[in-house]
């Protein structure tokens, strides 16, 4: 368990050089959920998250909450104008919250209704729909969860492939799930296409897809959102594939704007296309089709 105590003190008093240190020096947007769900059942009773939270809030640093559980976030938060609620919802819907969820957490179709409400109170949203499982979910499932965003108000979806490790293989298999198949069409070639469909959904439903910044997308490409989750956040780590580039390509200088976080020529790389080990727009967008079926 966290110590609440601890942890305010390393936020307000951090003095080291490491890159986390210079991170929170300058009060960088904040995420919490990234590594375990902030508001599982054992948050009821010993409230960590919600006091951190509350502690963020109260010296207006911008925090980003992604949880299963949102409407839970809400009522032990308060929420606040400088947080953004993050639900997360699967493009299985229902049947991933059965098959995964066993029905534990909150239910995706009230997931989105809790952030419709929170967006109608004037707080900011988004949805994550990580992972995607090529081989198991369908690009018609992910237009369907696109279309009832819409339908709710909701405007910006997070999608990435699945890291598929034995565990992951393991677990998938026990539930019945072909892995063999999923295997296949989570590599580079196979997901790439897919990846494309998942764009062009997006850009007929107008959502802001958020993607992952291993979609190295080159200057030509305009990102809408200025971090790869889709998200706008306020103070975002200017040394990103999507902040960083926005504001090169509105004219400003990019040593002006590196706040010293990162590799400068590992990132620029990334940014102009070149970078060799991550894939790029163009690799998407063009990727030839050799007649597999896909989805």
């Amino acid at each position: 368990m966290a110590d609440v105590e601890a942890v305010e003190k390393r936020l307000l008093s951090n003095q080291g050089s490491s890159p986390l240190s210079r991170a929170l020096q300058q009060r960088k947007t904040i995420r919490v959920g990234n590594r375990s769900d902030p508001f599982q059942e054992c948050e009821i009773e010993h409230q960590v998250s919600s006091r951190l939270i509350q502690f963020l809030m109260a010296h207006k640093w911008d925090t980003v909450i992604k949880t299963k559980y949102p409407q839970r976030a809400w009522d032990m938060t308060g929420l606040g104008k400088h947080c953004i609620l993050m639900a997360e919802v699967t493009v299985g819907l229902e049947e991933d919250w059965e098959m995964f969820e066993y029905r534990k957490t909150e239910n995706p179709l009230s997931q989105i209704q809790t952030l419709a409400q929170a967006q109608q109170a004037g707080f900011r949203v988004g949805v994550t729909g990580e992972p995607f499982i090529p081989g198991y979910h369908t690009v018609e499932q992910f237009r369907d969860v696109l279309k009832l965003l819409k339908s709710h108000g909701l405007q910006r979806y997070n999608v990435y492939n699945l890291h598929l490790n034995d565990l992951v293989a393991k677990n998938l298999h026990a539930l019945g799930l072909d892995i063999e198949r999923i295997w296949y069409m989570n590599q580079d070639k196979p997901w790439r296409r897919i990846l494309r469909q998942l764009l062009e959904a997006a850009d007929q439903y107008d959502v802001i897809l958020g993607n992952p910044d291993f979609v190295n997308s080159g200057w030509l490409y305009k990102e809408r959102a200025n971090t790869c989750c889709g998200l706008d956040v306020q103070n975002p780590c200017t040394f990103n594939t999507h902040h960083f580039k926005l504001a090169i390509q509105d004219g400003r200088d990019p040593l002006e704007l590196w706040d010293g976080v990162g590799d400068y020529n590992a990132g620029i790389a990334v940014l102009d296309g070149s970078a060799t080990d991550k894939y790029t727009m163009k690799d998407v967008v063009e990727e030839e089709s050799d007649g597999i079926q896909l989805l």
